[in-house]
Parts: C-alpha cells; sequence; structure tokens
C-alpha cells in the first residue's frame, strides 16, 4: 500500500510540474494613432478569479496610465479566456508606444498611475507588452520599411532624444532619386525640428553597414547624427535588457568644437571601457563608411574614409546586448534642444544601409563576396555540390548592367572569382552602393557590396 501511494504522489507530482504556467497575450493591438480595442487572451488560469490591469507609456503624456480609466484598472475576462478594453480615452493616448498587460488575481488592487512608472510588485504576474513605432509615416530605402518618427499634440510636444520636437514631413525627410536619404534639420516658425527613422525589421546579429553621404565631422557642435540600434521594450522584456539593445555610431562634438567629432558607443556609456572617441577628417571625400560587426561575444566597429580608418573591439559580454526586437534607428537631433550654434539648418544624407557580410545559401549553392565594404577590387566564393554555367557581373541600384566578371562553366565544390573593381573600358567603379549577381540556368542571386 505504501509503495502505491509513493507511486501516486510520484505522478501528482509530476502533473504538477508539467502544468503550463498562467500567461496573457495580445491578439489585436490597435496600430500608432489608431483608436480600436486592445484584445487579448489569457492561458492556463482560473478566469473567474483574475482580471487584466492594462497600462501605455505616452511620452507626451510623462509617462504610463492606467487604462481603461483609473476609476476602473481593471478588465474583466470572458468566459471564452479573451479580454478587450479601450485604450484611447482622451489628450493623446492614441499615441502611446508602449502597452503592457497584467494578469492579476481580483483580490490584488493594481496601482493607479498618471505618468508615474509602472512599480517592481507588478512584474511578479504574468504579463505581456508590446511596444509601437513613434510615427505613421512609412518610406522604403535600402530595401527596408522605416516609420519617420513624428512628435504629436495640437502644438508638437518635445520628446527624446533632446528633447527635441520630431517632425515627419517629407520636406524633413525623403529619398531621393538616386536613391539617397536625407534628414534634415531645420527652423519651423520659431521653433527648431528634428528627424528621425526607425526601421520596421529586427536584425539580430550581423554586420550592420552604413554608408554616409554627409560632411558628419563638420557638424555645428550642438548637432547629433545617430546610427544605432534601439529596443524600446528591452527594459520591460523576460528577461530584462535595460540598456535598450542600443549599439551606436555618433558624429557630433556634444556641444564643444574642440572635441573629437565621432565616438563608438555601447551602453551604458558611462561605464569604463563602453565609448572610444576618435576624429575623422572627411577633406576631399564625399563619403565614408561605417560598419559594426555584432556577435554573442564581440562587437567590432569600424570607420572607414578613404585611404583612412579607425577601428575598435569591443568584447566586454557582460553589456554586449542579445538580439531581441532591436530596429535599427538613424535620428539628426540637437543637444539638450539647444539650436545650432550658427542657427543655419542642416542635412544628414546616407547612401544605403545593408546587413550581412554579401553572402547567400541557396539550394545547395552558397556564395561570399568580401571584402564587404571594398576598398579595390573583391573575391567571390561560389560553391556548388554540381558543375554549371554562371555568369557573374555588376549592375547599379537602378539594374543597370556595369560589368561582366565572368562567365564560363563552375567545377562542383569551391570556386573562386575575383573582381579588380574596374568597370567596362577599365575605368574604376566609382565610391557607393552596388550589387554583384551570379546566374545560373535556375536563378540569380544578387550580393548588396559598397565600394569605399
Amino acid at each position: 500500500m505504501k509503495i502505491i501511494s509513493l507511486g501516486l504522489l510520484l505522478l501528482l507530482g509530476h502533473v504538477c510540474f508539467s502544468q503550463t504556467p498562467p500567461s496573457v497575450q495580445f491578439s489585436f493591438v490597435p496600430g500608432w494613432g489608431k483608436n480600436s480595442l486592445l484584445q487579448g487572451r489569457v492561458h492556463n488560469t482560473t478566469i473567474s478569479d483574475h482580471g487584466i490591469a492594462v497600462y501605455i507609456f505616452v511620452e507626451e503624456a510623462g509617462g504610463w496610465w492606467n487604462k481603461p480609466y483609473t476609476a476602473s484598472p481593471v478588465t474583466m475576462i470572458l468566459p471564452d479566456s479573451t479580454f478587450s478594453t479601450q485604450i484611447v480615452i482622451g489628450g493623446v493616448d492614441e499615441y502611446a508606444t508602449k502597452i503592457i498587460a497584467f494578469l492579476i488575481p481580483l483580490s490584488y488592487s493594481p496601482p493607479l498611475l498618471s505618468g508615474d512608472e509602472i512599480p517592481g510588485e507588478l512584474f511578479t504576474y504574468p504579463y505581456v507588452v508590446q511596444c509601437r513605432p513613434h510615427g505613421e509615416r512609412v518610406i522604403s530605402w535600402s530595401g527596408l520599411e522605416w516609420t519617420v518618427k513624428r512628435s504629436v499634440g495640437s502644438t508638437p510636444l518635445p520628446i527624446g532624444p533632446g528633447p527635441n520636437i520630431f517632425n515627419d514631413h517629407d520636406s524633413m525627410v525623403w529619398v531621393d532619386d538616386q536613391q539617397k536619404l536625407h534628414l534634415r534639420i531645420a527652423k519651423t516658425g520659431e521653433r527648431w525640428h528634428c528627424t528621425e527613422l526607425i526601421c520596421n525589421t529586427s536584425k539580430g546579429y550581423s554586420r550592420y553597414t552604413f554608408d554616409v553621404a554627409s560632411r558628419v565631422d563638420l557638424l555645428d557642435p550642438n548637432i547629433i547624427a545617430g546610427i544605432f540600434t534601439w529596443d524600446d521594450c528591452s527594459p520591460l522584456a523576460i528577461p530584462p535588457n535595460n540598456y535598450f539593445r542600443e549599439i551606436d555610431f555618433e558624429f557630433s562634438r556634444w556641444g564643444n568644437p574642440w572635441n573629437e567629432n565621432s565616438q563608438f558607443v555601447v551602453q551604458p556609456y558611462n561605464i569604463s571601457g563602453n565609448m572610444n572617441r576618435f576624429n575623422m577628417n572627411l577633406t576631399g571625400f564625399d563619403h565614408s563608411v561605417h560598419f559594426f560587426d555584432w556577435s554573442a561575444d564581440s562587437i567590432i566597429f569600424k570607420s572607414v574614409w578613404g585611404d583612412s580608418f579607425y577601428t575598435w573591439s569591443y568584447m566586454n559580454t557582460n553589456y554586449i546586448p542579445t538580439p531581441g526586437n532591436e530596429q535599427v534607428r538613424m535620428n539628426f537631433h540637437l543637444l539638450n534642444g539647444a539650436p545650432p550654434s550658427d542657427h543655419m539648418p542642416a542635412e544628414f544624407v546616407l547612401n544605403s544601409f545593408i546587413t550581412g557580410i554579401g553572402e547567400a545559401d541557396h539550394g545547395g549553392k552558397q556564395a561570399r563576396v568580401f571584402p564587404n565594404p571594398m576598398l579595390q577590387g573583391c573575391l567571390i566564393d561560389i560553391q556548388s555540390t554540381v558543375a554549371m554555367d554562371v555568369e557573374v557581373g555588376v549592375v547599379d541600384l537602378k539594374g543597370n548592367y556595369l560589368k561582366k566578371v565572368f562567365r564560363g562553366k563552375l567545377s562542383a565544390g569551391s570556386n573562386r572569382v575575383e573582381w579588380d573593381g574596374k568597370i567596362e573600358h577599365g575605368k574604376p567603379l566609382q565610391p557607393g552602393f552596388y550589387f554583384i549577381f551570379i546566374k545560373d540556368m535556375v536563378e540569380t542571386r544578387y550580393f548588396k557590396i559598397i565600394k569605399i
């Protein structure tokens, strides 16, 4: 009898420990600027004695707010395990950038917040969070979709960084006929306006390469041009990443005209060894290229202009972020919101952005283009499981054919094609953003590459 009881206890213990814990999820989150119901569902909980505490974060309104009301801070769960609630009540609610919902017992009174921080006690309960880009205008550039940041309010309210007013008008942010991206700082009426772009895709561990067409070495001391990764929800994630998964290129003298004009940063910047400043002189160059290789155990930064370069290897794994919902962002803003010291408008121009190092794997055929960016020419490694006839060539952004690099049969296994960086009639390829293509009987593969 004792043996049977022990077995029964072990079985019950196994069942108990194998149960899925309670959780909450969103099934529909309204878009930024939209007035619709927030909807969700709970799992593995007793519906009759639990509810949902919803909060939204509105930067222009100073912080977190209960929804739907502070007088009614708990949303009931329906018998089918779903819930819905209104998160837009007034003010600028529809412009919330963070929405969080906690699964709480009805015996618990959730904190009442009116622009405050969420207290740590709430995070002992199951929760779900979602962030929304701070804008609604979307543009296409370098093969990706980007949201343009916008300050809101009847009179636009300043927000971070800065704080500044961010303007999404097409006179402030646009892509020209040569596919160059333009960000501006300009005065509108009596107020200075800034710009920021947010990539709508996360890239994770990779090489991030930015081809910059501006004289960022000559920016006014009060202007900052930033290129960085950022995860708005990282402090609220499970587990949290308290430094927003931020990796930075920043071009600025930070208010002092005698400061160096560039820096690499892994946040938090105030930790010894997390920031590396240097100086660029772009006289005689029409662009500079900046990239970092982000991996689990290192972040390798490099800036290249002409034959000059500056590089930094960061190895402190205590602060190297793990991938999450980070987005590439680019902003052009004013230090602490102060106007440019010369009171003149300014422009930040980029030729292109790419991730990866020029490689792909399709149908058993692997290829890699390196170095990327390239200074003179490059090597194209092609591996195939079978012998095949191929053509290798170069085209520009508009698809114009520039050079046949190779045409012939490749053997099964590893093959290497070398290109000297010249196009038809022996002309050197001009600096910029191009595609190398590999065409066989089945498909054509394209590899982004930058000539510096």
